[in-house]
Order: structure tokens, then C-alpha cells, then sequence
């Protein structure tokens, strides 16, 4: 079940002077969107949410907008498609996509819901295996279709230390590229779990898959934290996943700010000290160096197989090898560097745009519409909104 704290997201809203404030909410387990209306004026969307939640399993699933209280009573509820804020993304089709060999494509329609693991990941399981595979699919109503980052997961060679892509998936309507699944990895993350013992050699697993990614293909991860790193028990192995903020280095995309040996060290300082207040700024903002010469202080519930010194001293001989080491730019330094055709634009839609003169209509390239517009103009629409899992436990959806 997706936590709690996770559930929702306000892309945008409305906000007047004195009020009424209205925000615009995803709500990721049903994987709709609904607008909270409040009397008072909101600079945050946090009381909204507070209020959502009393009502979000109980909404039916065509109400577009609520007004509430300020102690949470429902007001009122609307189901005029004048109220409906929520947003489709454009999906490439897959015969445009340049897929790698061997990558395999599944329909959406074929995927059974086993769970709901956060915001865009289901637990599912796959035609003719038993296995749970992690489906990340694309809902993402207000959010862009499959991007790049997809593209350059699919084409990574495989590694011990990277959970191997599975699978893209296409919509059941046109055959649309719309997601992707990757393999199910039990256990938890390192920020879920963090009971286990953490071992030494993982740190070396670590550095050997970053070194892989940076040096010899030219890919920056650009996400490097303990959510994102797995433990496969079986090989007592670490696996890195989630490639959503990855990039070919010095390319579209690369943020010097976002590097892989920066997140390392901020990464095994959090592991250790449980404190992660120096993360909880910009990138751009964020001082290494304060870690890096200041002393780690374990945390009392923190079990490590081998003394803090130990784990300091394999980073900064690791980080003086990278410094002192070729530098990597651009992508295309690497020995073994991953090029691909850039995602596919949209086809050009006519748009009607407002100047001072008047109204002209105008040829742009749009990632997404409004629903209602497509529903007025006849447009078959994929849907992605589900029951409420509360309502669906011990189902298979």
C-alpha cells in the first residue's frame, strides 16, 4: 500500500487573497485527480491534503471537485466536467521508440495488480510467470509520458549491482508505449529497511556499479540515496534501481550539482548517522564538504559489519582515485558510451493563442491535453483511474 505521506500531489492550484484557495490533487492510489476548495487562503497545499484524505475512498469515482471546511466537513462535491482539471499525456507509439534486442513489450491489459508501492509503482505479475515483477507505469496526469531516462535504462548492459529493466509497456487502445516493468527485488529499501547489518562490501558494490555507469559508459544515476538502493538476499548483493533522473554526463539533462560520487558520500553518511537535514536543500546548495571533514557519529540503532573508520577510509581512497583519475565531460569520453535516437516530439496540433491584437491559431508541439478538450473532440482516452485499494484488499486487480 502506498504510504500515506506519499499518496498526494498538487501540481497546481488557484490561490486568492483572503481565499478561497483551491488545489489540484493526485491522488496516486487511485491515480485520479481531484480539486480541494477551502475558504481560507492557502500558501501551502498540506491542509488540503489533511482534508482529502477524510473523503478521497469514500468520492465517487466522477467527482472532479470538493469544497470543505476548515474542520473537514464536506461542503459540497462536483461533478461537472467544467471542474475536471485532469490532464493526459501524450505516448509515443512503440514503432517509434528504438528498443534495444531482446527487450520485451506487454500490454498494460495483461499486468495483475498484486500491490501499490508508491507514487507510479505497482507490484504485478506478467503473463505466463508467477513471479512479481515491479511495474512502473505512467499515469502521471499531470506529469510528461516515458522520457528519456527510460530510454537509457532499457540499453544498460546487464550488471550484479543494477535491477535489470524487464519490459515496456503498451496501452491496450493503440499500442502505445505508456511505461515500463523491471524486476521485483524483495525486501525493501535501504530507507525502509534499514534494520539489516550493513556490510563493508556493499559500499564496494556500490562504488564498482558508480565507477561502471561514469566511467565506462558516460552515464550519470544523478539519484544515488538510500531509497534507491535494494539488497538482493540471495546473492547478499546491493542493487541499484530508479533511473528517472539519469543522464548521458555533460548531456541534456546532466547536472554536475546531481553527481554520482557526491551522492555516494551523502548517501553512506545518512546510512550511518540516520541524518539527512544536508540533503533537505537544493542540489546546488548542498556542501559535501561538510561531511567530508567533520566526524561521522553512528547512530545507536545503525549496525555496520565493520568500524565507521573503515567505511571513511574506503570513500576517500576512492574519491582521491576519481580526482586524481580521467575526468569524464562528456558522455562520449567514456571507452563505452550509450547513444540512442532522442525520445520522439508529438506531432504539431493547431492552438488557439491569445495576443493583445486578437486570437491567432498557431501550430505547437503539446505533451499534454486537458480531458475534457479530447472528450469534446471525440478522442478515445486511456484510462487509469482504479478503486481506492483500501476497497480492493485481498483482490487481485
Amino acid at each position: 500500500m502506498i504510504d500515506s505521506g506519499d499518496r498526494f500531489y498538487a501540481p497546481s492550484g488557484a490561490i486568492y487573497p483572503g481565499g478561497p484557495s483551491t488545489w489540484h490533487i493526485i491522488d496516486w492510489d487511485q491515480r485520479r485527480l481531484v480539486s480541494v476548495t477551502m475558504n481560507e487562503e492557502l500558501e501551502s497545499e498540506d491542509p488540503a491534503f489533511e482534508q482529502l484524505i477524510k473523503h478521497i475512498d469514500s468520492l465517487p469515482p466522477d467527482v472532479y471537485e470538493i469544497h470543505v471546511s476548515p474542520d473537514g466537513n464536506l461542503i459540497s462535491t462536483s461533478a461537472d466536467p467544467k471542474d475536471d482539471e485532469t490532464r493526459c499525456a501524450y505516448y509515443p507509439p512503440l514503432d517509434s521508440v528504438q528498443r534495444p534486442e531482446g527487450v520485451q513489450v506487454i500490454s498494460r491489459s495483461h499486468l495483475q495488480e498484486i500491490d501499490r508501492l508508491g507514487p507510479n509503482v505497482d507490484l504485478v505479475t506478467c503473463p505466463h510467470s508467477s513471479e512479481p515483477t515491479q511495474k512502473v507505469s505512467s499515469p502521471k496526469p499531470h506529469f510528461s509520458p516515458p522520457s528519456n531516462s527510460d530510454l537509457l535504462w532499457m540499453r544498460l548492459p546487464k550488471h550484479p549491482n543494477i535491477v535489470p529493466f524487464h519490459s515496456i509497456v503498451v496501452d491496450e487502445l493503440e499500442g502505445r508505449f505508456v511505461g515500463f516493468t523491471s524486476v521485483y527485488i524483495p525486501g525493501g529499501t535501504l530507507e525502509e529497511n534499514n534494520t539489516r547489518t550493513f556490510k563493508l562490501k556493499w559500499l564496494h558494490q556500490l562504488i564498482n556499479v558508480i565507477d561502471g555507469l561514469n566511467l565506462n559508459l558516460g552515464i550519470s544515476h544523478q539519484d544515488i540515496a538510500p531509497r534507491n538502493l535494494l539488497i538482493h538476499e540471495p546473492t547478499d548483493s546491493l542493487m541499484l534501481f530508479d533511473f528517472d533522473f539519469s543522464a548521458r554526463i555533460g548531456r541534456t539533462g546532466y547536472s554536475e550539482a546531481r553527481n554520482d560520487v557526491k551522492g555516494t558520500l551523502f548517501t553512506m553518511y545518512e546510512i550511518i548517522t540516520r541524518n539527512d537535514n544536508l540533503r533537505a536543500i537544493r542540489h546546488e546548495d548542498q556542501d559535501v564538504s561538510l561531511i567530508e571533514h567533520k566526524e561521522w557519529v553512528r547512530h545507536p540503532d545503525v549496525q555496520l559489519d565493520r568500524p565507521v573508520s573503515e567505511f571513511r577510509c574506503v570513500l576517500e581512497e576512492w574519491c582521491e582515485r576519481r580526482r586524481a583519475g580521467k575526468q569524464i565531460t562528456l558522455n562520449t569520453e567514456a571507452p563505452n558510451f550509450l547513444d540512442w535516437p532522442p525520445f520522439p516530439d508529438p506531432p504539431l496540433s493547431e492552438v488557439q493563442v491569445h495576443y493583445v491584437g486578437g486570437t491567432v491559431k498557431e501550430m505547437k508541439k503539446l505533451y499534454d491535453w486537458k480531458r475534457t478538450d479530447l472528450q469534446k473532440q471525440g478522442k478515445t482516452i486511456l484510462k487509469w483511474q482504479r478503486p481506492p485499494q483500501r476497497a480492493k484488499q485481498g483482490q487481485v486487480q
